[in-house]
């Protein structure tokens, strides 16, 4: 008598179980038909979050660049060109003391000392931060000039006609696909430097003349050359 109880009550167990699992797949398929009905409906369906760039920046470090720039001579003044009037020595050109070149440059750009925002690289979205998601950095750079003075050529003797070496800052605006997503290969930036720029052969007048002079006594107009330092400011683009 007792196992036939024990038989009975586990039988009642398991259609209870059974019961139970089918109430939960009419349950998911009820919720399935009514999700498909709200998209036929023209409901919106659940916005999927758009694919993010990595929270760093991924622009800076070490980086090269083409440019232009214009040094100012601070240690007298370059001569190009003079001559003897009523025997007063007279200088007739002395434009190379500012001069307009080429420049070759290389820097190492910081970026971890940025704005917060910038620090974290930019979200994308379709609004962008007050700074327009630009990353900025600053570091030391080395430049070679090539044509200084008022030509703007190389010499064919002497290409580097100068070198320069100070303080720059870089902008570099990312780039993303279509799919949102940070373009790390992109280095290109517009770069602004001021160096101490050293020129190895700067003309002067030679030793014993003096513009504004008297010429001395049998001498005649010469020149010499010897290194001069100035001041460089330098536009460059990174590609």
């Amino acid at each position: 008598m007792r196992g036939l109880f024990i038989a009975l009550r586990g039988a009642a167990k398991k259609r209870q179980v059974r019961k139970l699992a089918i109430g939960c797949a009419a349950v998911a398929l009820c919720g399935g038909f009514l999700t498909q009905a709200a998209v036929a409906d023209g409901a919106p369906a659940p916005a999927k979050a758009p694919a993010q760039p990595a929270g760093t920046v991924t622009w800076g470090g070490i980086g090269w660049g083409l440019g232009i720039a214009a040094d100012f001579d601070v240690g007298g003044a370059r001569v190009a060109s003079a001559s003897v009037v009523n025997n007063i020595v007279r200088v007739n050109d002395t434009s190379n003391n500012v001069g307009v070149s080429f420049v070759l440059e290389a820097h190492y750009f910081f970026t971890d000392w940025a704005l917060p925002a910038v620090k974290r690289g930019c979200v994308y979205s379709k609004g962008y931060d007050p700074f327009n998601c630009n990353d900025i950095g600053i570091g030391p750079f080395i430049a070679i000039e090539v044509g200084g003075g008022t030509s703007a050529t190389p010499a064919a003797s002497s290409p580097v006609t100068g070198y320069a070496l100070g303080a720059m800052i870089g902008l570099h605006h990312p780039k993303y696909d279509s799919n949102g997503v940070l373009v790390t290969t992109d280095t290109s930036s517009w770069n602004f430097g001021i160096g101490y720029r050293v020129d190895p052969k700067a003309q002067v007048l030679g030793d014993g003349l003096v513009a504004n002079a008297p010429l001395p006594v049998g001498d005649s107009i010469r020149y010499k050359t010897e290194p001069r330092g100035g001041i460089m400011l330098l536009s460059s683009f990174s590609f």
